[in-house]
């Protein structure tokens, strides 16, 4: 099952990068490009959400709204138009450097503010992104052209 999570959310990454590469083509904005993609991607949640009968409910505790106030504010709005600005300006390679390197960043947050504690197939797993990341620094350039 995470296999095939992880296989989806990459296929999903590559159309993403494509659209907005498609829309950078075309002289769009990062904000209103961005903020397009994350309306029709609610919008299509929300439609799974009432197509598969998921319950609907938001705690009215301040830690609560808090925390969704941070994560739809800084690790969806700022993290995709930052993410965004990069590609458009490092290129799309690059940027998707980013979608690896952030369970390794959450990992080490929960340990550091969680006290969480990960396994050896967590730690191997951790040891394969990063391997990955070293191979591809060191892989040779070549030219698109």
């Amino acid at each position: 099952t995470g296999v095939g999570f992880a296989v989806t959310a990459v296929i999903a990454a590559a159309f993403g990068n494509f659209f907005a590469w498609k829309g950078q083509v075309a002289g769009s904005a990062v904000i209103p490009s961005t903020a397009w993609a994350m309306a029709w991607g609610a919008g299509l949640l929300a439609l799974y959400g009432l197509a598969t009968g998921v319950e609907w409910s938001i705690e009215p505790s301040f830690t609560y709204l808090g925390s969704l106030l941070y994560l739809s504010v800084f690790g969806s709005v700022i993290a995709f138009v930052v993410y965004f600005s990069i590609a458009r300006a490092r290129g799309y390679a690059l940027a998707s450097y980013i979608s690896a390197l952030t369970p390794p960043i959450a990992m080490l947050v929960s340990v550091l503010f969680e006290d969480a504690r990960f396994g050896w197939l967590a730690l191997a797993g951790l040891g394969l992104v990063l391997a990955g990341q070293v191979l591809l620094i060191r892989a040779p350039k070549v030219s698109a052209v």
